[in-house]
């Protein structure tokens, strides 16, 4: 099965026309009027341009290029204790190896660097904060280790967000929830890197609360962000625009 890289082409006449680079950070300008903005994070050891032409694609880019800013960005690099402290960019640090099977045993620090992901949140916090538009149109969402912090940053936030839309991540068991905002999460059926089953147990407080959520299993899907992704990603968008 061919990932999204594989299937979208690299370039196109106009990729980069209405697009600036902040940081390392890409920014895809609206065409007119910007009404929307949608800040996505992507995965460990990974970079923005990934998914830069997805998102720069109309067919594909869940949200209307003509009023929708783009925000896709860049974890910082840091070392990585879980790889003998290789390099790479990351959005919080991974402690050990296996840490999938001592949630709930050990500690929070003793799996994530805790400190790092509340750093992250806050960071993505202040450009929630900075955008001129109301809160209910500012979407957020990421693969794996963004989906991660899509969750700790979105339901975290002072107010209700229009959304959340994750893939292939989990819910931080630190999460904090002070809000409403409606979540999308989709993820592969085959993903061995972050089992379903185990992003299905960790969003169980989710549903004690009343927060509009779904999770969605992609059938035959690994742990990648496929063509599915982005179609299941425009339905919740159409369905919750203000």
């Amino acid at each position: 099965m061919l990932s999204l890289k594989e299937l979208i082409p690299a370039l196109t006449k106009d990729f980069t026309q209405g697009i600036t680079r902040v940081d390392k950070h890409i920014y895809i300008h609206p065409k007119k009027e910007h009404k929307y903005t949608f800040i996505w994070m992507h995965g460990l050891e990974d970079v923005p341009d990934s998914f830069l032409a997805g998102f720069n694609n109309p067919e594909l880019n869940p949200f209307d290029n003509q009023t929708t800013k783009i925000i896709l960005l860049c974890a910082p690099v840091r070392p990585l204790t879980k790889n003998q402290g290789e390099m790479m960019t990351s959005w919080y640090d991974i402690m050990i190896p296996n840490w999938k099977q001592f949630w709930g045993i050990k500690s929070d620090k003793e799996l994530w660097g805790v400190d790092q992901a509340i750093e992250s949140r806050n960071f993505i916090w202040s450009l929630i904060d900075q955008e001129p538009i109301p809160k209910k149109n500012i979407y957020i969402g990421g693969f794996s280790q963004g989906c991660c912090m899509s969750l700790l940053a979105g339901l975290g936030y002072k107010e209700s967000l229009g959304g959340i839309l994750g893939n292939s991540g989990y819910l931080f068991p630190f999460t904090e929830i002070n809000n409403k905002t409606p979540i999308q999460i989709l993820h592969g059926e085959e993903d061995e890197v972050i089992p379903y089953e185990f992003a299905e147990k960790s969003i169980q407080p989710l549903l004690k609360l009343e927060i509009e959520f779904q999770l969605i299993k992609l059938k035959g899907i690994e742990h990648a962000m496929m063509m599915d992704n982005f179609k299941f990603m425009k339905e919740f968008v159409n369905k919750h625009l203000q």
